[in-house]
């Protein structure tokens, strides 16, 4: 990892960024044959050609911002279709909509996905390696599900439906080696809150103070960190908390009332350090950290300091899995479901998760439902503008040139962002809610290591760091599923994965996000790279770790609006307006909106349930 990088490759790496003062840095060798797309390495595999946020997905997007497309000039070539429904996006919501189309409509209806990415999922994709001979699969971004196998359980019904299983495999370590706790996700809160195998790493505070390893972090009550004797009983109070602070029955508007911040600290009257610490474990969820985030939020995914936390106890009964790749696991099943010739071979969830996608079957005429990947939509407009007609105009880029089509009812799976651009004279109501949407950034690294023998000698599987680049990183016990069964050694290969936040504690929320943006597409892959391989020279170099020995390639995925901020009274309304999201939720004339953001916190069930649920009332008008 030692050699000049390419004026080309450099260029591939850059988003529309500076950095050209960073092309004597270090660059991924290993795993540079396997593929070099434009927006850095990539590994292999079906999933190669889209990582994050592609730069021809930016583009374009940025195009539809800057209102490039408003006069349509350019030649429209009319496709001559007729949808009784298009969805735009190929996420989970826009899959859980094409669902409940294909199940609830009639034989002959027809549904059209258009997704501005080369391959579909949305967030919910998988990186995938080869090194020294092994296969190694990671997720782009959406992770983590809990087994749902019993009525009542809020998903139950799709996730029987689809034939997910509710049993999985993983690999164990041999016989002779030592015991470590693995966490099976990237976004475990066990992970953070009460694993033994956990390290907190303490970079020096004064000149001449060592850097320290802290194991044991809450089973030793923090003994040996840094933090006052105060801090440390503040510390064990917030996560054992079991008192409800507010008596009322309006408890959730209560919590969404204020910040996590001011819950903590003006509420909970903990130290700011517990502020500090829960920043970047908060903003790896949604975006951002506690001074902007709803208490309601926090407590919704599961962040101490509420009842429900329970400390330890709920966290050890708790069964949450990923698939190697996340979710991608979900938006494979749904593409098998609606389209089943878009993966090789059969229904087990071994040809599910390993079969190759079959690309030109998606976009199949005869299938009820169709994908069509690669397209951006620009415009979304009903035929009758004065009042919403019989039919709407949607109009779309691929290859760089626009197509136009006719739906008898169109479905915005895609961002905020996006459907308040797009989408045609939105009423006032729709358009003052999605001006209060903030949305910000994350990035998604993925390291392959040709072995893991540094962490197993300090006798960590995951990391969490004060300062530095990032905040944690951690490796997964691998899910075996049919002939993918990567081994668990810690002198093989696995992937070590980072989850990157850009929040800005001081800044407003919408302030946040912008700049998190500007960080994220004007830093080229070199130098992110350059960052993640400093990290881990400081943390890990006296355990043994060596770039050159141990890293066999980085992959970034960047996702320019991963996540909606729910901010105070995003969940109940505030100064009496009706929450946000259900103002979205309305249909408008023949188009409705299903963003993943309106349930706040986003998962995979969410989404899937805002796909739905903009489907019924889709379906309503046909």
């Amino acid at each position: 990892m030692n050699l000049k990088i390419t004026r080309r490759d450099f260029l591939n790496g850059v988003l529309l960024g500076a950095g050209a003062l960073l092309l004597e840095l270090p660059a991924p060798l290993r795993l540079s044959a396997q593929t070099k797309p434009k927006d850095g390495f990539s590994g292999v595999g079906d999933y190669a050609s889209s990582n994050g946020n592609t730069s021809e997905v930016i583009r374009v997007f940025q195009a539809i911002e800057h209102g490039n497309y408003r006069s349509l000039k350019r030649e429209i070539s009319d496709t001559g279709e007729l949808y009784d429904l298009v969805i735009v996006g190929g996420g989970l919501s826009g899959l859980g909509a094409a669902f409940e189309f294909n199940k609830a409509s009639l034989k002959q209806a027809k549904c059209l996905i258009l997704d501005n990415h080369p391959i579909f999922g949305g967030a919910a994709k998988r990186n995938e390696f080869i090194v020294q001979g092994e296969r190694l699969i990671g997720p782009q971004a959406s992770n983590a599900f809990g087994i749902i196998d019993r009525p009542g359980i809020p998903g139950y019904d799709i996730y029987t439906e689809l034939g997910i299983p509710t049993e999985f495999d993983y690999g164990e370590l041999a016989s002779g080696l030592k015991p470590l706790d693995f966490d099976t996700t990237n976004f475990g809160y066990r992970l953070w809150f009460d694993s033994k195998n956990i390290g907190h790493y303490y970079a020096g505070q004064e000149q001449g103070t060592p850097d320290k390893w802290v194991a044991g972090f809450w089973e030793k009550e923090l003994a040996g960190t840094p933090y006052s004797e105060k801090a440390r009983k503040d510390f064990l109070r917030w996560r054992n908390i079991a008192d409800r602070q507010y008596e009322g029955e309006d408890y959730g508007r209560w919590l969404d009332s204020m910040t996590y911040k001011d819950y903590l600290e003006k509420i909970l009257r903990l130290d700011p350090e517990i502020t500090r610490y829960a920043d970047p474990v908060l903003a790896s969820v949604v975006g951002l950290g506690c001074d902007v985030i709803s208490a309601y939020a926090a407590r919704q995914v599961s962040m101490p300091g509420f009842p429900e936390f329970q400390g330890h106890r709920s966290l050890r009964n708790s069964h949450w899995h990923s698939f190697p790749g996340g979710n991608d696991g979900f938006s494979r099943y749904f593409i098998k479901a609606l389209i089943p010739e878009a993966i090789e071979g059969g229904t087990s969830f071994a040809d599910i998760h390993n079969g190759r996608v079959r690309f030109p079957a998606l976009d199949q005429e005869g299938n009820k439902v169709r994908l069509r990947l690669g397209s951006s939509v620009i415009q979304v407009e009903h035929d009758d503008r004065s009042a919403p007609g019989k039919s709407a105009t949607v109009i779309y880029m691929k290859d760089r040139k626009l197509y136009r089509l006719n739906a008898r009812s169109v479905v915005m799976a895609c961002g905020s962002r996006l459907s308040r651009k797009v989408v045609s004279d939105l009423p006032a109501g729709h358009a003052e809610a999605y001006s209060r949407f903030h949305v910000s950034p994350i990035l998604v690294a993925n390291v392959a290591l040709t072995n893991w023998r540094f962490l197993y000698h300090l006798g960590f599987t995951a990391c969490k760091w004060v300062t530095g680049f990032g905040f944690g990183c951690n490796i997964r016990k691998p899910m075996l599923v049919g002939n993918y069964r990567p081994p668990l050694d810690p002198d093989k290969p696995i992937v070590l994965t980072f989850y990157i936040s850009f929040h800005q504690p001081g800044l407003s929320i919408e302030e946040q996000g912008e700049s998190g943006r500007k960080k994220l597409l004007g830093t080229s892959f070199t130098e992110f790279e350059f960052l993640i391989v400093k990290q881990m020279k400081q943390l890990f170099s006296e355990a043994g770790f060596d770039t050159e020995k141990d890293v066999a390639g980085i992959i970034l995925n960047r996702w320019t609006y991963a996540y909606v901020n729910p901010q105070p009274g995003f969940y109940f309304g505030k100064d009496g307006k009706p929450a946000l999201r259900d103002i979205i939720r309305k249909p408008f004339g023949r188009i409705a909106f299903a963003h993943a953001e309106l349930n706040g916190h986003q998962h995979w069930v969410g989404a899937v349930d805002e796909g739905r649920r903009a489907a019924k009332q889709a379906m309503v008008v046909l």
